[in-house]
């Protein structure tokens, strides 16, 4: 966390013409700011970063928002959470009943229905939650912020680039990796999955491709992360898949280093 005493502030001007995304996780919490210009790079508020745990975690995100107060600033927000604890329904089986979603998924994770969040994309809808008290802290704190899965985002950008053959997208980060797969457009499924060998991951990948007779001759696999990892992994992959890829991501994001989802959530 900063010191309030040498905490600077970005100088960016008019607040009207930036975009506030923050990525907030049981690690860290980062926060960046996108100009309504798209010729304009990235601006790069904080990355704090912390020990995993629920325990204190509420208390790390209030703390690292209060060290940056810029943040708090009158932006357009975008609060991006990456829920390893999320679950996803049929739209059909919810229709515009929130409390049924909510019932769902306290059949699977424990939480209360206040801490429990919604996102819909398109006939799939993502329930989630990240820790107990972050809901009511982020509309107290950011009013009027739109709050994402960090699955939904990327099952919704990476649905567009799906059309011609299925596909299974692996995001690699700290210990944990998401897997999104569509059978062209349809999305299959949207998950977060623990590691700690390269083979933890292509065990979940190969499972998941069974589960969902994806043959391996005919669907693509596109993976992200830090440079070495996803290297060494799709080297491993291509003895036994046939199109393995780097995840192409936006140029400005990537430049900025920002969080997968975070960086598609330029374009949305």
């Amino acid at each position: 966390m900063n010191d309030p005493k040498t905490y600077q502030a970005a100088r960016i001007g008019d607040t009207a013409d930036w975009r506030l995304i923050c990525v907030i996780s049981e690690k860290g919490m980062s926060a960046f700011l996108k100009h309504t210009n798209p010729t304009e790079d990235i601006v790069t508020l904080f990355t704090d970063k912390w020990l995993a745990g629920n325990e204190g975690l509420l208390e790390n995100i209030e703390n690292s928002v209060y060290d940056h107060p810029q943040v708090l600033d009158d932006f357009t927000a975008d609060i991006i959470l990456v829920a390893p604890k999320s679950l996803w329904i049929p739209t059909a089986l919810i229709t515009e009943d929130e409390d049924e979603a909510c019932r769902f998924y306290t059949q699977i994770y424990k939480a209360e229905y206040e801490d429990i969040m919604i996102e819909t994309v398109d006939e799939a809808t993502c329930v989630f939650s990240l820790v107990p008290g972050l809901t009511s802290f982020l509309q107290r704190t950011f009013p009027g912020a739109r709050v994402h899965s960090h699955l939904a985002i990327m099952a919704r950008r990476f649905r567009e680039r799906s059309a011609d053959m299925p596909r299974v997208y692996l995001d690699i980060h700290d210990n944990m990796v998401d897997f999104i797969s569509f059978d062209r457009r349809k999305l299959l499924m949207a998950t977060t999955h623990f590691w700690r060998e390269l083979t933890d991951i292509q065990y979940h990948l190969f499972n998941i491709m069974n589960v969902y007779g994806l043959d391996p001759k005919e669907a693509q696999v596109s993976i992200s992360g830090p440079r070495e990892i996803k290297t060494e992994l799709m080297r491993e992959l291509r003895k036994n898949i046939e199109f393995v890829m780097f995840t192409m991501m936006p140029g400005i994001g990537a430049k900025a280093g920002m969080p997968l989802p975070a960086a598609l959530m330029i374009r949305q």
